[in-house]
């Protein structure tokens, strides 16, 4: 049996050719609040949107940011270029970037992550999860089985965001309400994803084959993974008293990015053709991050302005479910 995929509305449509023609950002740099005392993390820093969102913050703020990613010396070197990037293009010099190792493919790295940022830091405004993968090469599995899409873009952040919570809550506390946010980083794709978001029958989609639809299929896969980011937007406010915090998700855009290193060669080019520089996706991630306009449990899209999420993935029910399957998955590395 292969996985149901709703019809899309025009309103749905719509938001998918939206990445397009996004348009110009309207919220940028000089409309940053300073962060002065304020510590952020970003999954996934060290490039991409990730690096452009790190580098855009130690620039126009007095933020300490954090890079949470797999690969140390990549890190290190990715700060050592933002360094430089930023006395450059902001004329700052010295932001205050740190590295913590964390793989979110691997569950086993995350609590021991959690664990040494907080025995450098007492507090913690803002989290982006960031980091994610896209359409790897099938049947690639995370370190627990899973299948790597699902692993790295929505058990891993579920784990480490249940984790950094009782520093994060108690930090949201002493914030005003709305300065403490979670940007959970999904897709417009999310409209490919499986009625319900998940394909409880077989979520590895071990199963589902066909000769004709491979490829659709591995869009569906993709947007499955981006649809669990959506329910964990929407469900972790639900989950948690915690009324100054702002949890939302966001599309950043169609972006040129490593992520298309997994896609056909056809598709790299058409991608190159056609999609935007990474930046502009920073634009939408402190969109969420840090524009007064953003509402909890709403989504972003390119960049920076408020959109919808497919309707059967805000039914309570459906994010209830999702939500203890990823509690259950993730209680033995708590």
């Amino acid at each position: 049996m292969n996985p149901k995929i709703p019809s899309k509305t025009c309103a749905d449509w719509k938001q998918l050719f939206q990445g397009q023609y996004p348009g110009k950002p309207s919220f940028t740099e000089d409309k940053y609040p300073d962060l002065k005392g304020k510590v952020v993390i970003v999954t996934g820093g060290n490039s991409g949107v990730g690096y452009q969102t790190v580098k855009s913050l130690a620039g126009s703020t007095e933020a300490r940011i954090y890079i949470f990613s797999r690969n140390e010396q990549k890190s290190l070197d990715a700060i050592a270029q933002i360094r430089k990037e930023v006395a450059q293009e902001y004329k700052v010099f010295n932001p205050d970037i740190h590295f913590v190792k964390v793989d979110l493919s691997d569950l086993t790295t995350v609590k021991p992550a959690v664990e040494e940022f907080c025995k450098r830091e007492t507090r913690l405004d803002i989290i982006i999860h960031n980091a994610g993968v896209l359409m790897p090469p099938t049947g690639s599995k995370s370190a627990q089985g899973y299948e790597l899409q699902l692993g790295t873009n929505v058990i891993g952040p579920h784990l480490l965001q249940r984790l950094l919570d009782p520093i994060f809550i108690k930090t949201s506390k002493t914030n005003k309400p709305g300065e403490s946010r979670i940007v959970w980083v999904s897709s417009s794709f999310h409209f490919f994803a499986p009625q319900g978001g998940f394909f409880w029958d077989d979520l590895n989609y071990e199963q589902v084959k066909s000769m004709f639809l491979s490829r659709y299929y591995a869009v569906t896969l993709y947007g499955q993974s981006k649809a669990g980011t959506v329910i964990q937007a929407r469900t972790w406010s639900l989950k948690h008293n915690a009324p100054n915090v702002i949890s939302s998700s966001v599309c950043p855009g169609y972006l040129k990015t490593g992520l298309q290193k997994d896609c056909t060669m056809f598709e790299k080019v058409v991608f190159w053709l056609t999609l935007h520089p990474a930046r502009y996706g920073a634009y939408t991630e402190l969109f969420a991050a840090l524009s007064p306009d953003v509402k909890n449990r709403s989504h972003s899209i390119a960049y920076g302005r408020q959109s919808h999420v497919r309707k059967d993935l805000m039914d309570e029910k459906t994010c209830d479910k999702v939500w203890k399957y990823l509690d259950k998955v993730t209680d033995t590395y708590v």
